[in-house]
């Protein structure tokens, strides 16, 4: 068929009348990742607390300066981070320089999750608690979603930002066996308080960053995979390299949980898991890197 100017016209006014039915299904403006050559370029969060929201809920984020710190424990009795009961696991005691970034005051809660992924993995369904079940593989789908709505590029914690932050970052005593105390029942929900259940954030006392529950509750993600301590100083250190063996690639896994014993939920206590392993006592919290 010969194609004449007003032929091109008559088929671009149905092609606009086409779009306009409603009973044709809306096409989704987003490009796909494999179409879309543009890439998305995160704003750093300004270098105070802060409060974000998401797809209309907010959640606060706490200010953790910059700072240097022992990271790990020692069962030499003149070792200034002192711990008759640390593991093997934790030693040796090390230096760390951090830079500043922002922590959420709570663990990632149903409804941020919700609101986020539209979606709901907790065995107990209450959007006042944390999430829970939350394998590895959907706590960074979360982080990544979370990234896409704000704009921010949020992510977990580093194992080494973890602990500096549940030490106080330098603001309160930074030996204390748990987040905020050297009693664990005054700020972590164990196996010895929590009737074996889940609890609402906020409900026993924060740390000096005022952070809850970074001991206790539901266990927390960090971005590291799992490897033995060096002796080395270390500047925002983010773990090993991936483990060339399948078998030793797991990620690092802090502050216990409701289900655990205190001793889990020590500071500088370290447990693991593989990325896909999910559980009624493992969680997330975030964390956002700050303009210098």
């Amino acid at each position: 068929m010969k194609i004449t100017r007003f032929t091109t016209i008559l088929l671009l006014l149905a092609a606009t009348f086409a779009a306009c039915d409603p009973e044709e299904e809306p096409v989704d403006p987003t490009p796909t990742p494999a179409t879309d050559p543009t890439p998305v370029v995160h704003r750093l969060a300004p270098a105070h607390d802060t409060v974000f929201e998401a797809n209309g809920v907010r959640f606060d984020m706490k200010y953790v300066p910059a700072g240097t710190f022992t990271m790990g424990a020692s069962t030499n009795p003149s070792s200034g981070v002192f711990d008759p009961d640390a593991d093997i696991l934790e030693q040796p005691p090390h230096t760390v320089q951090l830079d500043a970034f922002l922590i959420a005051d709570i663990e990632v809660s149903q409804f941020l999750y919700f609101a986020v992924m539209k979606s709901n993995p907790s065995a107990v369904a209450d959007l006042a608690l944390p999430v829970h079940n939350v394998s590895f593989t959907r706590a960074q789908q979360f982080v990544d979603s979370l990234s896409s709505i704000t704009g921010y590029q949020f992510r977990l914690p580093t194992e080494a930002e973890w602990e500096y932050a549940a030490r106080g970052a330098g603001r309160a005593d930074s030996n204390y066996l748990f987040a905020g105390s050297n009693r664990a029942d005054s700020v972590a929900w164990s196996s010895h308080n929590s009737d074996a259940s889940v609890h609402g954030s906020g409900m026993l006392k924060p740390n000096a960053l005022e952070l809850y529950d970074m001991s206790g509750n539901v266990m927390e993600w960090c971005s590291d995979w799992y490897g033995n301590y060096g002796s080395n100083p270390q500047i925002n250190p983010q773990g090993p390299e991936r483990p060339a063996n399948a078998n030793l690639q797991r990620r690092v896994l802090r502050g216990g949980s409701f289900l655990q014993s205190p001793y889990y939920q020590r500071v500088t206590a370290r447990q693991f898991a593989f990325g896909s392993k999910e559980a009624n006592d493992i969680g997330i919290r975030i964390v956002i890197s700050v303009r210098k």
